[in-house]
Formats: structure tokens, C-alpha cells, sequence
């Protein structure tokens, strides 16, 4: 009976220091998941953008850039706690930024650097922030302009044993020529007209048009060529405003890229 009673005594036991160890380990687990931000190989990000009480953001110097030009960036790192932290970091690399565009990682700034394990502690006090300039030219590997259009960005401030990744932040990539935006005021159900040039250096152009928002408040109802220009007719169907740019494309050239966007806003009366 004793034999038994001491058995019990035992498996109890066991039983206690199993469920404790695996608490323990679970809680560290979600410690772990909340402190920390994942960041994988090239681009594979898992985004936890804020580790708790630390802020990494990424800000762009504009968020359009002329299409093969250098765009410039700001990732900053802050300690929003009441009281100060260590920032480890296993080698001399503090930051870094990917690019995507359409979701698929372009550019990281790291690569073609090396660096010599070194770890080390950088301490940061309550509310102070620590920032970086990290550029980009936006060139393929020929040198020649990227495509046109939206390209995502991240910051990352590469500590150990896992990176803290920034939120996304969204830069343009434009036109070689980018018109200031022109205002056109109307009245409901008065057409007006926009005149473009019809030629761009050696090639006959080709606008496209693109909203930005429209709601149906306008219709576009007409294009005309004239000798040296083309004419695009609209019909204001609504009160209220309406933006977009129009594109102009090389005819005979390549249709991806556009050599001048013209933005407009109008407003309906």
C-alpha cells in the first residue's frame, strides 16, 4: 500500500514539474512572439511592425521619384518605453531596406556588403531615436530606368537574433517629365476639352488616362487628332471634383514606359 501511495506520490510530482516546464516554455514563446520581429532570407518578410515599446518607420525623402534616379529614405528607430533597452546586434550591420514591386522583393540594401561578426550592445533611453539614410537607384541590372508605378518599401534595423521590421510604405516611380497639376473648373453637362501634343521627339504619343477618383462624375467622349495635337473630349455627368493623370506613351517605341504624365483636377459646378 505504501509502495503504491509513494508511486502516486511520484507520477503527481512528475505530472507538476512537466505542466510547469511547459508553461514556462510557452510563456516564453509568447514573449518572444510579441517582443520580436521575424525577418527570414532575401524579401521574405514576416511583418510584425512594432516589437512592444520599439517603433522602426521608413520614410521617403518624397514619395514620387523620377524613374533611374536615387531615391533617398530615412528608417528611424525609437524607444517609446518609460525606461531604457540594449539593442543587440551580432555583426556591424544596424539597418537595411527592401524594395518590392508587385509583391516581389527588387532590391535589398545590404547586398554586395559584408560585415564581420561583432557583437555588440547599442543602449537606447526612453523616447530617443536613433536614424539612417539608405538610397536606392532605380535602375535594372542594365542600367536602364526601372518600370513606372508603385513599388513598396521596408526598413529593417537589423538586431539579434531577429530583425525589427518597419511598415510598408508605398513611392511612385515616374515619368522622365511630370507636369504640375493644372485646375479646370466646369459646369454640369458643359464638355471641355484637354489639348495634348501629339508627338514626343521622334515618336507619335499615345495618352492614356488614368483616375485616381472619378465616381462617374465625368465622361470622356471623344479623342481627336489635330496635326500637332490631340484633343480629349469630356462630359461632366455630376457636382463635385475629379482627379487623374493622363500617361503619354511612345506609339513605336515601348508602351510600359511613359515619357510625361500631365495630372488634372476638376471641378464640377
Amino acid at each position: 500500500m505504501k509502495q503504491k501511495f509513494l508511486i502516486l506520490i511520484i507520477i503527481i510530482s512528475s505530472f507538476l514539474i512537466i505542466t510547469k516546464s511547459s508553461y514556462a516554455s510557452s510563456h516564453e514563446k509568447y514573449l518572444t512572439k510579441r517582443t520580436r520581429a521575424k525577418v527570414s532570407s532575401y524579401g521574405s518578410l514576416y511583418r510584425y511592425p512594432y516589437v512592444k515599446g520599439i517603433e522602426v518607420r521608413i520614410i521617403p525623402d518624397s514619395r514620387e521619384f523620377i524613374a533611374g534616379s536615387i531615391a533617398t529614405f530615412t528608417v528611424t528607430l525609437k524607444n517609446n518605453n518609460k525606461y531604457p533597452i540594449n539593442i543587440e546586434y551580432a555583426t556591424g550591420r544596424h539597418w537595411d531596406m527592401v524594395v518590392y514591386h508587385n509583391d516581389y522583393p527588387i532590391y535589398r540594401w545590404s547586398d554586395g556588403f559584408t560585415w564581420e561578426n561583432s557583437p555588440h550592445t547599442i543602449p537606447l533611453q526612453p523616447k530617443e531615436t536613433k536614424s539612417v539614410k539608405l538610397s536606392w537607384v532605380s535602375v535594372n541590372i542594365r542600367g536602364k530606368p526601372l518600370v513606372q508605378g508603385i513599388y513598396k518599401c521596408v526598413g529593417l534595423v537589423t538586431c539579434s537574433p531577429r530583425a525589427i521590421v518597419s511598415p510598408e510604405v508605398d513611392v511612385r516611380l515616374t515619368p522622365p517629365s511630370v507636369v504640375a497639376k493644372e485646375i479646370i473648373r466646369t459646369r454640369l453637362n458643359q464638355a471641355f476639352e484637354i489639348e495634348l501634343p501629339r508627338f514626343g521627339g521622334d515618336y507619335e504619343l499615345e495618352w492614356k488616362i488614368v483616375y485616381k477618383n472619378n465616381d462617374n462624375r465625368i465622361r470622356l467622349t471623344s479623342k481627336k487628332q489635330k496635326d500637332e495635337s490631340i484633343v480629349i473630349s469630356f462630359l461632366p455627368k455630376r457636382i463635385g471634383h475629379v482627379e487623374f493623370d493622363l500617361y503619354a506613351y511612345p506609339n513605336r517605341y515601348n508602351p510600359t514606359v511613359s515619357l510625361e504624365r500631365r495630372s488634372y483636377r476638376i471641378e464640377v459646378e
